[in-house]
């Protein structure tokens, strides 16, 4: 496959059509309206012509959101149920199938400990979309894939998602499921800290998940932590072992005389890994309720306390 003309090629070449589809093209996430107007353009069928514009108009909006964006139909999947439009490989890659973006994850390793290489936690996504389809990450699904001795495309981008250079300065990191991701990165340098009889600050950590025996990951190296002094504190919440859910909010709640001990000492740092949906919104709203209620402040006051904390770099998030 290559490309010709004045425009730069959507995708590097020449290269063989499989690969561009497999490593370039995103057929499996919902297409935007400006594809359905490009499939729309090369449409034999007037019918189906006539069905993409109006999928695509501020008239089928109603319609775009109950077909497509609700039932997470993917482009893919509007291309077999549209089969008259046929776009030539030019539209298709520079107008209708998005580049494939880069999946992030957090390096879940410490760098005195692993100083050449770097670890990723990860959980392979595998669920049933409305239309029935079976939707396996793109990224994890792959990983789950390779075996010991493939080499895979990675790059490291820099973060602003690290410790303090100040290894006295207390912190306090709450990350369920595989937020716990950095944290297993700080704890190891922590541990490397432990090692050299080097003074540390507290440090707690606040994990979820279901139930200890389906999902508690690291657990052995979170127990360890705990007893050489690399963790000070850990509390688990596990959402599906009893009839109440258990969340790490609730944890927090719990030991909010403590945190707020915490934040009051010089530098307290507070980090925020994971779902950004459901879980740090929440963690958020716990932070200004125990903001509140141990610091006598009002609702408003403890708001611009938090946004405070924000603004002055020590209240990190690294959510998806």
């Amino acid at each position: 496959m290559c490309c010709s003309g004045d425009l730069d090629p959507p995708i590097p070449g020449p290269i063989r059509l499989s690969t561009a589809l497999a490593y370039f093209a995103d057929v499996l996430s919902c297409p935007h309206k400006d594809a359905l107007l490009a499939l729309a353009s090369c449409a034999t069928e007037e019918k189906e012509a006539a069905r993409l514009r109006h999928l695509a108009s501020p008239a089928g909006k109603a319609e775009y959101t109950d077909y497509i964006a609700s039932k997470h139909r993917s482009l893919l999947e509007i291309m077999q149920s549209f089969p008259s439009s046929c776009p030539s490989l030019g539209l298709f890659f520079g107008s209708i199938a998005p580049r494939l973006a880069p999946r992030y994850y957090s390096i879940s390793s410490g760098s005195h400990s692993n100083p050449h290489s770097v670890h990723v936690t990860c959980a392979v996504i595998r669920d049933v979309m409305p239309t029935g389809r079976i939707h396996n990450g793109v990224c994890s699904y792959y990983l789950q894939r390779c075996k010991p001795g493939d080499k895979i495309p990675i790059f490291v981008r820099r973060s602003t998602f690290k410790m303090p250079e100040d290894p006295h300065t207390p912190l306090i990191m709450i990350g369920p499921g595989t937020g716990l991701a950095p944290f297993r990165g700080f704890i190891q340098d922590r541990e490397a800290l432990v090692a050299d009889m080097a003074e540390m600050g507290p440090a707690v950590l606040f994990f979820g998940c279901r139930n200890r025996a389906h999902d508690y990951i690291y657990e052995a190296e979170l127990t360890a932590a705990v007893e050489t002094g690399a963790l000070s504190q850990l509390h688990v919440a596990f959402s599906r072992a009893g009839l109440q859910k258990d969340y790490v909010q609730h944890h927090m709640e719990q030991q909010a005389e403590q945190l707020w001990g915490l934040l009051q000492q010089p530098g307290c740092c507070v980090y925020v890994c994971g779902d950004a949906k459901s879980m740090a919104r929440d963690v958020h709203r716990t932070l200004i309720s125990v903001a509140q209620n141990q610091g006598k402040m009002t609702e408003a006051q403890a708001e611009s306390w938090v946004k405070y904390l924000s603004d002055s770099g020590r209240y990190h998030k690294d959510v998806w």
